[in-house]
């Protein structure tokens, strides 16, 4: 059996012998090993200088609408978790026992006045046509009065220059007569005769003259429709035309009063009709856009008033309300920016800081006075960031409200 030489022990590396070498799978191991350290060490970092908030609750500003008025809830339109536009009716709510009494003596006052107004306004038309009539005759009148009274005056004029002739010729005559009876032809009664006519005939003529000027001052008169005698007759159209223009007045006067309590009555009856409209049926209307969070009542139901019915919730006013340690606040301010992280949901909303306040659980309720505090106790700010409105808030899920969610402060 031939001899085997057992191996020799190690003696270590030759001096003639390679050094030994790393494969690249080993190198890309070590430098994958030192960058995920690396990154760690980056995340350890960028965790403690980012300020974390514990467990907030997504809120919002909430609308309560009631039944203004007692009755049956007659149509509900809404459900939860709806979306409904400002002005949008959701309930119906009527009353049948509602009480219209007000409305039908208003209504009954209003008829009544409308009526006193029809009669005056009839009794003024009438009166407008006699005043009509009346003017006419009274202008014909004084039409006529004036050419009668002018063509009377022409025949005095006439009869004043036929006596003025006559009395030239009684003043020749006597003179005649005078020179016959200085002549003794004639007898001193005839020359007498002679001047008794034309003494006669004289007078007449100043009784003309007198007429004349009469009859001058009628004319003026009846020009400008006055009547020189004592009375007028009962129908003369003049004093009937004054009668008329006097009860026109009075029943303008009436008009207006009239006028005014039908337009009076009028407002009245609007006012309370649109109250009877209220008591009886009542659209709720959505005072803005919102969500429906909660129903509170059924169709058919029986409503008292400001009975709850609907709460909505605005979906444009959110927030989260958080509380971090008092030494995180020298990293926030007034207007930062924050994300907020949904739990159960992959979406992130974003928000800015818009309330800080600190020393929570230190001031008592009563009067704000600080109370005193263990040394060792955590001291924790509340901080509201406002939620921003770029992100689509879902009204099946309610726009995110009641959510729970985590805040980090950028």
């Amino acid at each position: 059996m031939p001899f085997v030489q057992p191996p020799a022990a190690d003696q270590g590396p030759l001096p003639n012998d390679p050094p030994p070498q790393r494969s690249s799978r080993a190198n890309a191991l070590v430098i994958g090993l030192g960058g995920c350290l690396l990154l760690a060490a980056v995340g350890v970092v960028m965790h403690v200088l980012t300020t974390r908030s514990r467990d907030a609750v997504v809120d919002a500003d909430f609308i309560e609408l009631a039944s203004p008025i007692s009755g049956q809830l007659m149509d509900l339109k809404v459900g939860a978790g709806e979306a409904v536009r400002a002005g949008e009716p959701l309930a119906l709510v009527e009353n049948p026992r509602a009480s219209n009494g007000d409305v039908l003596q208003v209504r009954t006052a209003f008829t009544t006045a409308q009526a006193r107004l029809e009669q005056v306004d009839q009794q003024l038309a009438l009166q407008r046509r006699l005043a009509t009539e009346f003017r006419q005759d009274a202008d014909d009148q004084r039409r006529l009065e004036t050419a009668r009274t002018s063509n009377d005056l022409d025949q005095l004029r006439a009869d004043l220059a036929r006596e003025r002739q006559e009395l030239a010729f009684s003043e020749r005559n006597l003179k005649r007569q005078e020179e016959l009876f200085r002549a003794g032809a004639v007898a001193a009664n005839v020359v007498d005769r002679a001047r008794t006519t034309l003494e006669s005939e004289r007078q007449q003529g100043l009784a003309i003259e007198a007429k004349i000027r009469a009859q001058i001052n009628r004319l003026q008169a009846a020009d400008r429709n006055l009547n020189l005698e004592r009375t007028r007759g009962g129908t003369d159209p003049l004093p009937r035309l004054q009668e008329v223009r006097l009860k026109l007045a009075q029943l303008e006067g009436e008009r207006v009063g009239a006028q005014r309590r039908v337009t009076g009555l009028q407002a009245q009856l609007k006012t309370a009709e649109s109250l009877f409209r209220k008591q009886s049926t009542v659209w709720i209307e959505a005072p803005g856009p919102a969500v429906v969070w909660q129903v509170q009542a059924r169709r058919g139901d029986s409503l008292r008033p400001q009975q709850p019915l609907l709460r909505l919730v605005n979906c444009s006013s959110r927030w989260v309300t958080t509380y971090v340690s008092e030494r995180d606040l020298r990293r926030l301010r007034i207007g930062s920016r924050a994300r907020i992280d949904l739990i159960g949901e992959e979406l992130d909303l974003r928000g800015q800081v818009d309330l800080i306040r600190s020393g929570v659980g230190r001031l008592s309720s009563q009067n704000d006075d600080p109370a005193p505090l263990p040394i060792n106790l955590a001291r924790e700010s509340r901080v509201r960031v406002r939620i921003d409105n770029d992100v689509p808030a879902p009204p099946r899920k309610l726009c995110f409200v009641g959510y729970s969610a985590r805040v980090i402060f950028q």
